[in-house]
């Protein structure tokens, strides 16, 4: 296929993942809800059938796991976000026509979500799908753009803000999805996904 999506997804290991909600709710209970939502987006993206699916993770041990739900896995390379997501973008790319990457931590990407970033990326060269908190669920390129993940401060409502002001900048076309949420904390579980609260 000419269409790529990567998951990026931390290797699930207690302590390491959804630190926030673990703060409330215990390390094996955050880890509990990670295993979840990377089963959820990956079933999901690969249930969709629009594109090639892989994930990146933080280590070599944690690909057998991501590699038994049927998907390639390589490692993330970089000190930081920024670096990370630039260099799995431009290794898609090398291989594919469209990359398009989601984080685990969005269980509110759909198929027809992941199908509408595609076709966004048929006329525009960036894609970016927004999320509730400031950041973004998704980014999908036609092109190399690293300028979009250097000095970024990731984590904070700025993310959103700052990206579009950069490609503007830059005169990139791109195109903007509906907003979605993710999960971090123990109030966007109760909030989006209370049954889960029993996991």
């Amino acid at each position: 296929m000419s269409d790529l999506i990567q998951i990026f997804a931390k290797a699930p290991l207690a302590g390491k993942v959804k630190t926030r909600l673990a703060t409330d709710k215990g390390d094996e209970f955050a880890l509990q809800i990670h295993h979840r939502l990377c089963e959820t987006v990956v079933n999901m993206a690969l249930d969709a059938r629009v594109a090639e699916v892989e994930v990146w993770t933080t280590s070599d041990e944690a690909c057998s796991y991501f590699e038994s739900m049927g998907v390639a896995c390589y490692v993330q390379q970089g000190q930081h976000l920024g670096t990370r997501m630039d260099f799995a973008i431009r290794h898609g790319l090398a291989r594919h026509h469209k990359v398009v990457l989601i984080g685990a931590d969005a269980p509110s990407i759909d198929g027809q979500y992941l199908a509408d970033a595609f076709q966004a990326l048929e006329k525009s060269s960036v894609v970016i799908g927004p999320a509730m908190d400031g950041g973004y669920v998704l980014v999908g390129a036609t092109e190399p753009v690293s300028f979009l993940f250097r000095d970024m401060p990731w984590g904070t409502p700025e993310v959103m803000g700052f990206t579009l002001e950069r490609l503007f900048t830059a005169g990139v076309g791109f195109h903007v999805l509906s907003e979605r949420w993710d999960i971090d904390t123990l109030d966007d579980l109760k909030r989006h996904l209370p049954d889960w609260l029993n996991a």
